[in-house]
């Protein structure tokens, strides 16, 4: 059975019954269906955009009110005349004139960003698919940004900032222009065309790559820059001391699950499993007992909300799940309930 696009719709708005997500999950396991999921994925938030401020146009507006202040209305008390001074047209003319140059350019430098930038951002479990100018696709996980210029791009550079989870399909160019992603500090991301995933957060990052080639540019002041080649297959991280790992002949089946709402683990101490939850789902999550951090689990599980997977995780795990003031507290079969 296919899903019609009004029950992906519903998919989308969590507003889909189990029965259904199950019919989702079949149809997704087909290569051939996932491009259709990201066109209807991107057709729904469309027609649900976030909000997004106008800079660019509040700024012309504040512009324009410095060049054409509003008069001030007449006072009620009549002024006593005073002698008339020397004409002095010429430097308020210049003091004006000055004053609209200042306020330009501090309004420019405060506002600098948004003008010069574009950015993309996904909430808590939302997905957004981005095509970049160049053709290049985006698949932009939940609680992250994407951040690419607004003019220039794929003229002058072809470079992004990411802040979180994203899987690049990146468009070789005839110009050879290569595509830089800037992830965490220091750390850059260089390739000519090829898939791969980044996840970049505060001093730590990774990045898997499917095919293709990938450089690694790690620098900061600190220490000297480090420079790694990877190939299909490799998985390199980015600890928090500034250490580039590199992993080879990794599974690459599971490349950007989370695109599908698949969450894989492989010997995953339950410590990361709880991290990844907050993460995507944006919910805090404890743990009863501090020796479960050390479990570890290894399968595939498709959740379409944080409670979903918490209560696939406690049926793997021999666990039972609570909750008290919208937090999901994971507890063993022999601890006594929490109160709600």
């Amino acid at each position: 059975m296919e899903p019609t696009k009004e029950l992906l719709f519903a998919y989308f708005a969590g507003q889909a019954t189990s029965v259904q997500q199950k019919v989702i999950g079949e149809w997704l396991t087909r290569p051939t269906s996932r491009e259709l999921y990201f066109q209807w994925l991107d057709e729904w938030e469309r027609s649900f955009p976030q909000y997004a401020p106008d800079v660019a146009r509040h700024f012309d507006q504040f512009r324009h009110r410095l060049d054409a202040p509003v008069a001030e209305s007449s006072p009620l008390i009549r002024p006593a005349p005073v002698e008339p001074s020397p004409p002095l047209r010429g430097s308020v003319r210049w003091l004006v004139a000055a004053s609209v140059a200042l306020a330009l350019l501090v309004g420019g430098w405060f506002f600098r960003e948004p003008l010069l930038y574009k950015t993309v951002t996904t909430g808590a479990y939302q997905l957004r698919a981005i095509q970049l100018p160049d053709g290049s696709t985006v698949a932009l996980n939940s609680n992250s940004s994407l951040q690419l210029p607004r003019l220039g791009y794929g003229w002058f550079s072809r470079q992004v900032a990411l802040t979180g989870d994203a899987v690049f399909d990146v468009r070789h160019l005839s110009t050879h222009q290569p595509f830089i992603v800037q992830a965490t500090d220091g750390l850059a991301v260089e390739v000519l065309g090829t898939e791969f995933s980044v996840r970049s957060r505060a001093r730590q990052a990774e990045v898997v790559l499917k095919r293709g080639k990938v450089n690694l540019h790690y620098a900061t002041k600190n220490r000297p820059a480090q420079h790694l080649l990877m190939k299909p297959g490799d998985r390199v991280e980015l600890d928090g001391k500034g250490r580039l790992r590199l992993q080879g002949q990794t599974d690459t089946t599971r490349f950007g699950n989370w695109r599908y709402r698949l969450f894989s683990f492989n010997q995953t101490p339950l410590r990361e499993v709880v991290r990844q939850i907050r993460y995507v789902f944006g919910v805090e999550v404890q743990l009863a007992d501090p020796a479960l951090a050390r479990r570890k689990l290894t399968g595939t599980i498709r959740a379409g909300s944080s409670d979903e997977l918490a209560e696939a995780l406690a049926e793997l795990l021999d666990l039972r799940v609570s909750h008290r003031d919208q937090n999901i507290i994971f507890l063993k079969p022999t601890d006594n309930p929490i109160p709600q």
